[in-house]
Protein backbone atom coordinates (compact mmCIF):
# COMPACT_ATOMS: atom_id res chain seq x y z
CA UNK A 1 0.00 0.00 0.00
CA UNK A 2 1.45 3.47 -0.98
CA UNK A 3 0.80 6.59 1.22
CA UNK A 4 1.10 9.58 -0.14
CA UNK A 5 0.44 13.93 1.43
CA UNK A 6 -2.16 15.72 -0.98
CA UNK A 7 -2.21 19.75 0.03
CA UNK A 8 -5.22 21.90 -0.92
CA UNK A 9 -4.13 24.10 -3.65
CA UNK A 10 -6.46 27.31 -2.23
CA UNK A 11 -5.96 26.39 1.41
CA UNK A 12 -2.26 24.60 2.30
CA UNK A 13 -3.05 24.38 5.47
CA UNK A 14 -5.66 21.40 4.66
CA UNK A 15 -3.71 18.51 4.18
CA UNK A 16 -4.90 14.79 3.01
CA UNK A 17 -3.41 11.50 3.36
CA UNK A 18 -4.28 8.81 0.76
CA UNK A 19 -3.39 5.22 0.39
CA UNK A 20 -3.70 3.52 -2.72
CA UNK A 21 -3.34 -0.11 -3.42
CA UNK A 22 0.33 -0.74 -5.74
CA UNK A 23 -0.51 -2.18 -9.24
CA UNK A 24 1.99 -4.17 -11.18
CA UNK A 25 5.57 -1.89 -12.00
CA UNK A 26 5.00 -1.33 -15.82
CA UNK A 27 7.48 -2.50 -18.24
CA UNK A 28 10.75 0.16 -18.78
CA UNK A 29 9.75 1.49 -15.42
CA UNK A 30 11.34 1.16 -11.70
CA UNK A 31 9.81 1.46 -8.05
CA UNK A 32 11.47 4.07 -6.13
CA UNK A 33 11.50 4.04 -2.07
CA UNK A 34 11.00 8.15 -1.88
CA UNK A 35 13.35 9.53 0.89
CA UNK A 36 14.94 10.83 2.92
CA UNK A 37 13.63 14.43 1.70
CA UNK A 38 13.99 17.90 2.75
CA UNK A 39 11.30 20.31 3.92
CA UNK A 40 12.30 23.83 3.38
CA UNK A 41 10.92 27.44 2.88
CA UNK A 42 11.25 26.87 -1.23
CA UNK A 43 8.49 24.10 -0.79
CA UNK A 44 5.97 26.77 0.25
CA UNK A 45 7.20 28.90 -3.41
CA UNK A 46 6.80 26.31 -4.98
CA UNK A 47 2.90 25.17 -4.17
CA UNK A 48 2.63 29.37 -4.06
CA UNK A 49 3.55 29.66 -7.41
CA UNK A 50 2.20 26.61 -8.65
CA UNK A 51 -0.25 27.36 -10.81
CA UNK A 52 1.71 30.39 -12.79
CA UNK A 53 5.01 28.24 -13.17
CA UNK A 54 4.28 24.64 -12.96
CA UNK A 55 5.02 23.29 -9.78
CA UNK A 56 1.59 21.21 -9.14
CA UNK A 57 1.89 19.59 -12.70
CA UNK A 58 4.79 17.15 -11.88
CA UNK A 59 3.04 14.92 -9.59
CA UNK A 60 -0.41 15.97 -10.51
CA UNK A 61 -2.47 13.08 -8.40
CA UNK A 62 -4.91 13.06 -11.42
CA UNK A 63 -2.10 11.76 -13.15
CA UNK A 64 -1.55 8.91 -10.43
CA UNK A 65 -4.76 7.78 -9.77
CA UNK A 66 -6.27 10.10 -7.08
CA UNK A 67 -9.50 11.80 -8.40
CA UNK A 68 -9.17 14.91 -6.22
CA UNK A 69 -8.90 17.58 -8.59
CA UNK A 70 -8.91 20.63 -5.96
CA UNK A 71 -6.08 18.83 -4.21
CA UNK A 72 -2.10 18.80 -5.37
CA UNK A 73 1.22 17.44 -4.34
CA UNK A 74 3.81 19.60 -3.27
CA UNK A 75 7.26 18.90 -4.63
CA UNK A 76 10.17 17.85 -2.65
CA UNK A 77 13.76 17.40 -3.12
CA UNK A 78 15.44 13.83 -2.04
CA UNK A 79 16.85 10.60 -2.13
CA UNK A 80 14.97 7.44 -3.62
CA UNK A 81 15.96 3.55 -3.95
CA UNK A 82 15.04 1.60 -6.57
CA UNK A 83 13.16 -0.94 -4.96
CA UNK A 84 12.29 -2.67 -8.25
CA UNK A 85 13.42 -2.36 -12.11
CA UNK A 86 12.27 -3.09 -15.09
CA UNK A 87 14.34 -0.66 -16.61
CA UNK A 88 17.57 -2.51 -18.31
CA UNK A 89 20.55 -0.17 -17.02
CA UNK A 90 18.89 1.10 -13.60
CA UNK A 91 19.45 -1.52 -11.01
CA UNK A 92 17.60 -2.44 -7.92
CA UNK A 93 19.70 -0.87 -4.80
CA UNK A 94 20.57 2.15 -6.80
CA UNK A 95 20.08 5.56 -4.93
CA UNK A 96 19.00 8.35 -6.91
CA UNK A 97 18.59 12.17 -6.31
CA UNK A 98 15.71 14.40 -7.42
CA UNK A 99 12.43 15.79 -7.41
CA UNK A 100 9.68 14.04 -5.29
CA UNK A 101 6.19 13.98 -4.41
CA UNK A 102 5.63 13.65 -0.45
CA UNK A 103 5.07 9.44 -1.03
CA UNK A 104 6.24 6.43 0.30
CA UNK A 105 6.84 4.82 -3.34
CA UNK A 106 7.05 6.33 -6.62
CA UNK A 107 7.08 4.79 -10.45
CA UNK A 108 9.73 6.53 -12.92
CA UNK A 109 10.46 5.50 -16.16
CA UNK A 110 13.79 6.40 -17.06
CA UNK A 111 14.61 7.82 -20.32
CA UNK A 112 17.80 9.32 -22.01
CA UNK A 113 19.93 7.12 -19.73
CA UNK A 114 23.13 8.64 -19.02
CA UNK A 115 25.81 7.15 -16.54
CA UNK A 116 25.07 9.91 -14.31
CA UNK A 117 21.44 9.26 -13.88
CA UNK A 118 18.06 9.86 -16.71
CA UNK A 119 14.92 11.88 -16.99
CA UNK A 120 11.17 10.71 -16.41
CA UNK A 121 9.99 9.55 -19.16
CA UNK A 122 6.38 9.58 -17.94
CA UNK A 123 3.53 11.34 -20.43
CA UNK A 124 2.44 13.85 -18.41
CA UNK A 125 6.32 15.10 -17.08
CA UNK A 126 7.84 15.09 -20.69
CA UNK A 127 7.34 18.81 -21.52
CA UNK A 128 7.93 20.22 -18.10
CA UNK A 129 11.53 21.58 -17.07
CA UNK A 130 14.26 19.04 -17.33
CA UNK A 131 16.17 20.53 -14.71
CA UNK A 132 13.06 19.34 -12.00
CA UNK A 133 12.41 15.81 -14.19
CA UNK A 134 15.74 14.83 -13.77
CA UNK A 135 17.31 12.02 -11.58
CA UNK A 136 20.66 11.74 -10.37
CA UNK A 137 22.94 8.35 -9.80
CA UNK A 138 24.58 9.50 -6.26
CA UNK A 139 27.48 6.78 -6.66
CA UNK A 140 28.16 8.54 -9.92
CA UNK A 141 27.82 12.46 -8.98
CA UNK A 142 31.44 13.42 -7.11
CA UNK A 143 29.43 16.39 -5.50
CA UNK A 144 27.46 13.54 -3.51
CA UNK A 145 29.94 13.23 -0.68
CA UNK A 146 28.63 10.54 2.05
CA UNK A 147 30.03 13.40 4.51
CA UNK A 148 27.24 15.43 3.07
CA UNK A 149 24.80 13.28 2.79
CA UNK A 150 22.16 14.32 5.54
CA UNK A 151 22.74 18.14 4.31
CA UNK A 152 22.66 17.69 0.65
CA UNK A 153 19.03 17.28 0.10
CA UNK A 154 18.37 20.36 1.97
CA UNK A 155 20.94 22.62 1.16
CA UNK A 156 21.65 21.35 -2.72
CA UNK A 157 18.56 22.63 -4.18
CA UNK A 158 18.73 26.19 -3.02
CA UNK A 159 22.30 26.36 -3.37
CA UNK A 160 21.84 25.67 -7.10
CA UNK A 161 19.29 28.49 -6.73
CA UNK A 162 21.81 30.77 -4.68
CA UNK A 163 24.71 30.02 -6.91
CA UNK A 164 22.48 31.27 -10.07
CA UNK A 165 20.78 34.34 -8.01
CA UNK A 166 24.73 35.25 -7.98
CA UNK A 167 25.62 34.60 -11.65
CA UNK A 168 22.72 36.98 -12.49
CA UNK A 169 23.48 39.54 -10.71
CA UNK A 170 27.47 39.46 -11.43
CA UNK A 171 26.03 38.90 -15.76
CA UNK A 172 24.03 41.96 -15.51
CA UNK A 173 27.08 44.24 -13.06
CA UNK A 174 24.95 44.03 -9.97
CA UNK A 175 22.16 46.45 -12.02
CA UNK A 176 24.80 49.19 -11.05
CA UNK A 177 24.07 48.72 -7.73
CA UNK A 178 26.39 49.34 -4.75
CA UNK A 179 24.47 47.88 -2.20
CA UNK A 180 22.30 44.98 -1.89
CA UNK A 181 19.67 43.67 0.33
CA UNK A 182 18.67 40.27 0.48
CA UNK A 183 15.00 39.53 2.00
CA UNK A 184 14.73 37.27 4.51
CA UNK A 185 18.35 36.86 5.37
CA UNK A 186 18.43 33.80 7.79
CA UNK A 187 16.36 31.78 5.07
CA UNK A 188 18.99 29.38 3.18
CA UNK A 189 18.79 29.84 -0.37
CA UNK A 190 19.22 33.75 1.59
CA UNK A 191 22.46 32.46 3.17
CA UNK A 192 24.07 30.77 -0.29
CA UNK A 193 23.21 33.07 -2.45
CA UNK A 194 25.26 36.02 0.37
CA UNK A 195 27.91 33.31 0.60
CA UNK A 196 28.65 33.33 -2.99
CA UNK A 197 27.80 37.97 -3.63
CA UNK A 198 30.63 37.74 -0.34
CA UNK A 199 33.39 36.00 -2.41
CA UNK A 200 32.85 38.79 -5.15
CA UNK A 201 33.44 41.85 -3.49
CA UNK A 202 32.18 45.52 -4.68
CA UNK A 203 29.29 45.69 -3.51
CA UNK A 204 27.91 46.02 0.61
CA UNK A 205 25.50 43.04 1.37
CA UNK A 206 22.54 43.82 3.69
CA UNK A 207 20.65 40.99 5.40
CA UNK A 208 17.27 42.05 6.52
CA UNK A 209 15.71 39.18 9.14
CA UNK A 210 13.42 39.45 12.29
CA UNK A 211 15.08 40.44 15.69
CA UNK A 212 14.64 36.82 16.83
CA UNK A 213 17.20 35.80 13.93
CA UNK A 214 19.36 38.82 14.02
CA UNK A 215 22.40 36.84 16.06
CA UNK A 216 21.95 33.41 13.76
CA UNK A 217 22.49 35.69 10.73
CA UNK A 218 25.16 38.07 12.35
CA UNK A 219 26.97 34.54 13.31
CA UNK A 220 27.23 33.05 9.55
CA UNK A 221 29.36 36.32 8.89
CA UNK A 222 28.16 36.14 5.07
CA UNK A 223 26.78 39.95 5.32
CA UNK A 224 28.58 42.99 6.08
CA UNK A 225 25.17 44.36 7.92
CA UNK A 226 22.28 42.81 9.35
CA UNK A 227 19.16 44.92 9.74
CA UNK A 228 15.94 44.26 11.56
CA UNK A 229 12.61 44.37 9.91
CA UNK A 230 12.00 47.20 12.60
CA UNK A 231 14.65 49.59 11.69
CA UNK A 232 14.09 49.79 7.73
CA UNK A 233 13.34 53.53 8.46
CA UNK A 234 16.87 53.88 9.79
CA UNK A 235 18.79 52.02 6.56
CA UNK A 236 20.97 54.35 4.65
CA UNK A 237 19.44 55.72 1.82
CA UNK A 238 22.47 57.32 -0.35
CA UNK A 239 23.62 54.52 -2.55
CA UNK A 240 21.94 52.37 -5.41
CA UNK A 241 20.13 49.78 -4.13
CA UNK A 242 18.74 46.20 -5.28
CA UNK A 243 16.51 43.58 -3.35
CA UNK A 244 16.89 40.13 -3.49
CA UNK A 245 13.71 38.69 -1.87
CA UNK A 246 13.44 35.26 -0.70
CA UNK A 247 9.65 36.04 0.97
CA UNK A 248 7.18 37.60 -0.78
CA UNK A 249 6.23 39.84 1.93
CA UNK A 250 4.18 43.20 -0.12
CA UNK A 251 4.08 45.08 3.15
CA UNK A 252 8.18 44.49 4.03
CA UNK A 253 8.54 45.49 -0.10
CA UNK A 254 6.04 48.16 0.42
CA UNK A 255 8.33 50.07 3.24
CA UNK A 256 11.34 49.41 1.32
CA UNK A 257 10.12 50.84 -2.02
CA UNK A 258 9.15 54.13 0.25
CA UNK A 259 12.56 54.34 2.25
CA UNK A 260 14.90 53.84 -1.35
CA UNK A 261 12.13 55.00 -4.06
CA UNK A 262 13.77 55.74 -7.21
CA UNK A 263 16.84 54.79 -6.21
CA UNK A 264 15.78 50.79 -5.86
CA UNK A 265 17.42 49.47 -9.24
CA UNK A 266 16.94 46.12 -9.03
CA UNK A 267 14.37 43.76 -7.17
CA UNK A 268 14.71 40.42 -7.68
CA UNK A 269 11.26 38.00 -6.55
CA UNK A 270 13.01 34.83 -5.74
CA UNK A 271 10.42 33.02 -3.00
CA UNK A 272 7.01 33.14 -2.03
CA UNK A 273 7.26 31.76 1.72
CA UNK A 274 4.96 34.70 2.99
CA UNK A 275 1.99 33.20 0.97
CA UNK A 276 -0.90 34.09 2.66
CA UNK A 277 -2.21 37.04 -0.33
CA UNK A 278 -0.37 39.96 0.53
CA UNK A 279 -0.89 43.11 -1.38
CA UNK A 280 1.63 43.77 -3.73
CA UNK A 281 4.43 46.99 -3.24
CA UNK A 282 3.01 50.50 -3.69
CA UNK A 283 5.83 51.39 -5.89
CA UNK A 284 5.88 55.36 -7.01
CA UNK A 285 9.60 55.21 -8.27
CA UNK A 286 11.94 52.50 -8.33
CA UNK A 287 12.35 49.49 -10.29
CA UNK A 288 9.96 46.87 -10.51
CA UNK A 289 9.56 43.55 -8.61
CA UNK A 290 11.05 40.63 -11.55
CA UNK A 291 10.33 37.46 -11.15
CA UNK A 292 13.30 35.40 -11.30
CA UNK A 293 13.20 31.70 -12.51
CA UNK A 294 16.81 29.89 -11.86
CA UNK A 295 15.84 26.98 -14.24
CA UNK A 296 16.36 30.23 -17.15
CA UNK A 297 20.00 30.97 -15.99
CA UNK A 298 21.21 27.60 -15.86
CA UNK A 299 20.29 26.64 -19.62
CA UNK A 300 21.93 30.16 -20.84
CA UNK A 301 25.22 29.15 -18.76
CA UNK A 302 24.99 25.48 -19.22
CA UNK A 303 24.90 26.44 -22.78
CA UNK A 304 27.22 28.78 -22.72
CA UNK A 305 30.29 26.82 -20.53
CA UNK A 306 28.93 23.27 -21.02
CA UNK A 307 27.45 20.91 -18.67
CA UNK A 308 30.92 19.92 -17.48
CA UNK A 309 32.18 23.67 -16.55
CA UNK A 310 28.71 24.53 -15.21
CA UNK A 311 29.44 21.35 -12.96
CA UNK A 312 32.93 22.36 -11.59
CA UNK A 313 32.05 26.17 -11.50
CA UNK A 314 29.21 25.62 -9.14
CA UNK A 315 30.93 22.40 -7.34
CA UNK A 316 33.59 25.05 -6.36
CA UNK A 317 31.39 27.21 -4.37
CA UNK A 318 29.08 24.18 -3.25
CA UNK A 319 31.37 22.13 -1.27
CA UNK A 320 33.01 24.66 0.83
CA UNK A 321 29.68 26.26 1.69
CA UNK A 322 28.37 22.50 2.85
CA UNK A 323 31.44 22.81 4.83
CA UNK A 324 30.66 26.06 6.21
CA UNK A 325 27.14 24.71 7.03
CA UNK A 326 28.39 22.36 9.47
CA UNK A 327 29.07 25.13 12.41
CA UNK A 328 25.18 26.56 11.60
CA UNK A 329 22.67 23.71 10.57
CA UNK A 330 21.75 20.62 12.86
CA UNK A 331 19.92 18.30 10.50
CA UNK A 332 16.88 16.32 12.29
CA UNK A 333 15.79 12.95 11.13
CA UNK A 334 12.32 11.54 11.16
CA UNK A 335 10.07 9.51 10.23
CA UNK A 336 6.37 8.91 9.88
CA UNK A 337 3.97 11.16 8.58
CA UNK A 338 2.72 12.88 11.82
CA UNK A 339 6.39 14.45 12.68
CA UNK A 340 6.12 15.60 8.97
CA UNK A 341 2.37 17.22 9.46
CA UNK A 342 3.55 18.83 12.84
CA UNK A 343 7.04 20.13 10.88
CA UNK A 344 4.96 21.33 7.67
CA UNK A 345 2.04 23.33 9.55
CA UNK A 346 5.18 25.23 11.24
CA UNK A 347 7.25 26.11 8.10
CA UNK A 348 3.19 26.88 7.12
CA UNK A 349 3.36 29.27 9.62
CA UNK A 350 7.00 30.87 9.22
CA UNK A 351 8.10 29.58 12.56
CA UNK A 352 11.07 27.08 11.67
CA UNK A 353 14.19 27.78 13.26
CA UNK A 354 16.91 28.58 10.56
CA UNK A 355 19.75 26.79 12.38
CA UNK A 356 17.50 23.58 11.40
CA UNK A 357 17.71 21.40 9.13
CA UNK A 358 14.94 18.78 8.72
CA UNK A 359 14.64 15.56 6.52
CA UNK A 360 11.63 13.02 6.34
CA UNK A 361 10.77 9.47 5.33
CA UNK A 362 7.41 8.67 5.06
Amino acid sequence: MNETILVNRSDFSDIHIVHQPETDLADGCVRVEIGPFALTANNITYMAVGDLIGYWKFFDPMAYGVDMPDMGRMPVWGYGKVIESKCSGVDVGTQIYGFFPIAKRIDLKPIKLTPLGFQDGVDHRLDLHAIYNSYTFTQADPSFSPELELLQPILRPLFTTSFLIDDFFADHDFFGAEQIIIISASSKTALGTAYCLQQRKGVKLIGLTSDKNIEFVESTGFYDEVVSYDDIACLETSAKTALIDMAGNGEINGRLYKRFGADIVYNCMVGKSHWQGDSPPKIEAGAPPSMFFAPDQAKKRIEEWGGAEFGKRMGARWLPFCESAKSWLDVEVFTGHADLLAAYHILLDGQTSPDKGQLFTL
